[in-house]
């Protein structure tokens, strides 16, 4: 059975379906440096954690309906930013995999069913 994989952003198929090989060639042409640049933000935990803060604080002002900044001008938020921002730059850039790719674009992979 073969595989595919549903992607509808940049250099799609106006179907959305794509092989395996479709799909990581697209993503190669498109989003290798940008896919390399997102994997420290999954890896490293400084990253993950300021993400988080901004994550909850998105959710707050949506909830609450006001524009607040609560947690990003804090002294931990501005060392996990600096901490992140610095492991970016000293990170070697690699090829994303298959599941890195789907991981990064939102797509949705299907068994062949």
């Amino acid at each position: 059975m073969v595989e595919y994989i549903y992607y509808t952003g940049v250099g799609a198929k106006k179907s959305g379906k794509h092989t395996v090989n479709e799909f990581l060639n697209i993503m190669n042409k498109h989003f290798n440096v940008q896919c390399s640049e997102f994997l420290p933000q999954l890896e490293y935990k400084p990253c993950s954690e300021y993400k988080e803060i901004v994550r909850k604080e998105n959710q707050y002002n949506r909830k609450h309906n006001k524009p607040l900044v609560l947690h990003s001008k804090s002294k931990r938020y501005q060392k996990l930013v600096n901490k992140c921002n610095k492991y970016k730059k000293t990170a070697k850039k690699r090829l994303c995999n298959l599941h890195e790719y789907i991981n990064f674009s939102g797509a949705e992979k299907d068994g062949g069913n």
